[in-house]
């Protein structure tokens, strides 16, 4: 049986592909109505016009206290008896209090009070009784709205095929406990019941006003994309349809790695494949007089803890590096490497290696270690298309295996959701094409912020200390940055914008005119090549990279016929966002076109150049993760992961590994090169997800080396970051074209209520804090820049837990709130299976959506001609053990 390698299509024909010729449509899993119907507008104004009221009542107070001092105090005919009685109304009322009944008695009954004075005080009397009284029905609204709120979620999650699968797979157990609760005479008062109807809110708005894909909260479906600059203005056309539904669902690959497997080699079929460490490299041996030959270390997960490395270290022995240099260029059966090992050179005169018996021993020992892993590809499930009426009659939705009744399978599987879109919904060409033009001024508003503060050369961060124009393999590299205990990293909050750093500069000028809008009260800014010309900003032909980029985007109606397209989330080099969908788009669509020509484009500037792709396998250490590694096979060659069957899937004979023993660093001007047997290399990452230690230094070692389009990103939507003094900002707009950042505002955290204040306190507060702040009704909230966005309805009494929530995750002086752009009442997608209600959706559109992949190479491989025209391949660098060479 020969070595495994991984699949990759044969190359083909780009001339007439599009790079972009396919959009990936990715759809909220409930409408939002369902979440809208939380909100209950008219009880918070109800409370407003009872604080407006009460407020009245206390001015009129205040009032009717300076006239007592005026008319009733100095009167010669007040008694003493009686002045106390009125001197002491006199300050409740100045105070804001209202009367008392015996109060009134009290006036009526005196010579010294005027009559019509006397009257007021009733007359105040009665309001605030009548005040009172709506108090205390607001007080029984809000009680019967709680009620209201946690049926309604109990109801529709039960009811909802699509928000039952999500709670299944994100909160399992849960429907059960509210069922054995509510069995049990427990009301959704109670404190375990209201904890319940707290976390079905929060799913709901997760599955009806976000749209990442999860499962059925989040579904992916593909639109053709039309040449030219035809079509209409939108991205989708108002009311386009979904359709029939389907589903693949995957293994949690690092549930399958971790899982105890009680594999005894000595009995196991010739067939099972081997594979060292994800993590594994050779140390070099010192030059010190008595010192040993060198280490082999390994990263292997913990068994007593599956989302922690523990470190191994091993004498670099001759069995050992004869075990890694059979596997060096990847997996192989374990039928293969006993034969090779056995026939391994041994010194002269001497038996060979070892019997079977005592190799077999020894590779159970490594594996008990951890040093060898067996490789087990993740099972895979495709549920094919049931129409969508099917759903709505009371069809299940496609599940996984381990959920199907019937099966024993127990196994932990993630499943991806897709749908048909109606047959004439496509993305018109001249909506792309203003996509196009809004990215283009976006990438030259990113380009003056990246001049205000340009980051270090990678040649000139601590990691590359010791760097020099000669080689070194960047396993030597690994051996000095990797601690023994690797820390966990700290979470990070991405944004596009931060305070300028020359204050003198055309940054600091740019955000002085945003200052200026946002200081005057402009609701709107918008940001044009006019204004971007005279500032200095890069002409905008030169300012997007010349590399494929996704955008994901979410669409917006026009208002008569004129605004933005879309809001731009980000703009990312191609073949992340969309790589872990692109096996289940072949499966069920018949192809993924952007796939194909990502991959040929990435083969036209090796042809070229004469560099060489290689894509970084990165394994998952936790469960959550395991989804994002995913990805079709796009370059001839991969490394760090020996094993390719979590990412890449079926194994055929195309792509090939490169141990990370053969790739060596070296410094040429301020740049880093990478290479390979003496070969340019330029590793890229096609991972959603950071990875975490100690892979996250192997991905910056490599990536220092990669073309930095290969890592681009824009985003712009943290205006808030750069001027972080102005309360409100306005929206921000590229031209007509993008929204780049909504509207926000800076809501001090003081102005809210106090976590055991009553539910009336607490409605009261969020009523007025609305009002007195101009907030919108629907918005996401942060708790900083570039932080997760929570979906918030501040009509809602669900909005009180939400904030609340909020404020107890991360300490701070305010809450960042944007507006919801679009508004429920502006989504354009349908969805039958909701009864035609409308859903969120956001487009991830490929640009440049009308240029083949041979035509953007020519212009790739000319700028990357361009960066090493003085580039000639060093020497090759020392190799370490297993590192046998493979052209």
């Amino acid at each position: 049986m020969g070595r495994p390698t991984a699949r990759i299509p044969a190359p083909t024909d780009t001339a007439g592909q599009a790079l972009g010729n396919t959009a990936l449509l990715r759809v909220a899993g409930m409408p939002c109505d369902a979440w809208t119907a939380g909100a209950a507008p008219q009880l918070f104004d109800a409370v407003l016009r009872h604080t407006d009221t009460a407020e009245r009542l206390a001015e009129q107070a205040r009032v009717l206290a300076d006239r007592l001092g005026e008319e009733a105090v100095p009167h010669p005919a007040l008694r003493a008896a009686e002045r106390g009685a009125v001197l002491a109304l006199r300050r409740r009322l100045h105070s804001g209090l209202p009367p008392r009944p015996a109060d009134h008695l009290l006036l009526r009954g005196s010579a010294a009070v005027p009559a019509p004075l006397a009257a007021a005080v009733h007359d105040l009397l009665r309001r605030t009784e009548a005040a009172d009284e709506t108090l205390a029905a607001l007080r029984r609204e809000i009680a019967d709205e709680q009620e209201r709120l946690a049926t309604w979620a109990w109801r529709t999650a039960s009811d909802s095929p699509f928000l039952r699968a999500f709670l299944d797979s994100a909160a399992p157990g849960l429907a059960d406990d509210v069922r054995r609760r509510l069995a049990a005479g427990d009301t959704w008062s109670s404190r375990r019941l209201r904890k319940r109807a707290a976390y079905l809110w929060r799913a709901m708005g997760r599955a009806a006003a976000k749209t990442t894909p999860r499962g059925w909260a989040g579904q992916i479906a593909a639109l053709p994309v039309t040449a030219g600059d035809g079509g209409g203005p939108l991205l989708l056309p108002p009311g386009a349809a979904l359709g029939a539904l389907a589903a693949v669902a995957v293994e949690n690959v690092h549930l399958v790695r971790t899982r105890p497997a009680p594999t005894e080699l000595r009995t196991a079929p010739a067939t099972l494949l081997l594979t060292p460490a994800p993590l594994h490299f050779t140390e070099p041996p010192t030059a010190a007089p008595g010192s040993t030959p060198g280490q082999v270390r390994c990263y292997v997960v913990d068994p007593r803890e599956p989302g922690r490395l523990r470190q191994i270290v091993l004498r670099r022995t001759r069995a050992l590096e004869g075990v890694l240099a059979v596997l060096a260029d990847g997996p192989r059966p374990l039928g293969d490497l006993e034969a090779a090992l056995a026939t391994a050179a041994a010194p002269p005169g001497s038996p060979p290696m070892a019997s079977t018996e005592v190799l077999r021993g020894f590779l159970q020992h490594l594996l008990a270690l951890g040093v060898l892993q067996i490789c087990r590809a993740p099972r895979r499930h495709c549920a094919d298309w049931i129409p969508a009426a099917a759903v709505t009659t009371g069809a299940p939705l496609p599940r996984t295996p381990a959920n199907t009744p019937g099966t024993t399978d127990t196994g932990h599987w993630f499943l991806d959701s897709y749908r048909r879109p109606h047959p004439r919904t496509r993305i018109p060409g001249a909506a792309a094409a203003r996509v196009r033009d809004g990215l283009r001024t976006a990438a030259r508003i990113a380009a003056l912020r990246a001049a205000d503060s340009p980051p270090d050369p990678p040649a000139r961060r601590p990691e590359f200390a010791g760097l020099t124009e000669q080689p070194r393999p960047v396993s030597e590299f690994l051996a000095e940055r990797l601690p023994a205990e690797q820390p966990r990293p700290a979470p990070r909050h991405p944004t596009g914008w931060a305070p300028a750093h020359d204050p003198a500069g055309p940054y600091a000028r740019l955000l002085d005119r945003l200052d200026a809008a946002a200081r005057s009260g402009a609701a709107h800014v918008s940001v044009d090549d006019t204004l971007l010309d005279e500032l200095g900003a890069p002409a905008a032909e030169s300012a997007l990279p010349c590399w494929p980029v996704d955008c994901l985007l979410r669409p917006l109606a026009a208002h008569e016929g004129r605004g933005p397209v879309a809001v731009l989330e980000t703009a990312s080099a191609a073949g992340v966002l969309d790589a872990r969908f692109a096996d289940g788009l072949r499966a069920l669509y018949g192809g993924y076109g952007n796939s194909d020509a990502y991959r040929d484009f990435l083969a036209a500037v090796e042809r070229r150049t004469g560099v060489r792709f290689v894509d970084l396998l990165v394994p998952p250490l936790n469960e959550r993760s395991a989804n994002a590694v995913r990805r079709p096979v796009t370059t001839r060659w991969w490394t760090g992961d020996p094993d390719p069957t979590p990412y890449y899937g079926p194994l055929t004979r195309h792509a090939r590994y490169l141990p990370l023993d053969r790739i060596s660093l070296r410094r040429d001007g301020r740049r880093i090169v990478a290479e390979a047997d003496g070969r340019r290399i330029v590793p890229v990452y096609h991972a959603t997800r950071s990875p975490a230690p100690p892979y996250d230094t192997l991905v910056r070692l490599l990536l220092a080396a990669s073309h930095p389009a290969a890592s681009y990103l824009l985003r712009l939507d943290a205006l808030d970051a750069a001027l972080p003094d102005r309360p409100v900002l306005p929206r921000l707009t590229a031209g007509d074209d993008l929204v780049l950042a909504p509207a926000t505002w800076r809501v001090d955290r003081s102005r809210l209520w106090q976590p055991g204040d009553d539910p009336l306190t607490k409605v009261r507060a969020l009523a007025l804090l609305r009002r007195g702040a101009g907030l919108p009704r629907h918005a996401f909230v942060r708790t900083a820049p570039g932080a997760k966005p929570v979906p918030v309805d501040l009509a809602s009494l669900t909005a009180l837990h939400l904030l609340e929530r909020l404020c107890a995750q991360q300490a701070g002086a305010s809450l960042l709130v944007e507006e919801m752009l679009p508004a429920p009442d502006g989504l354009l997608l349908r969805d039958p299976v909701h009864g035609g209600a409308a859903v969120a959706a956001q487009v991830l559109l490929r640009l440049p959506h009308d240029l083949s992949a041979g035509r953007l190479a020519e212009s790739a491989a000319r700028t990357l001609a361009g960066h090493d025209r003085h580039d000639v391949p060093g020497p090759p660098a020392r190799r370490s053990a297993g590192a046998a060479i493979t052209r």
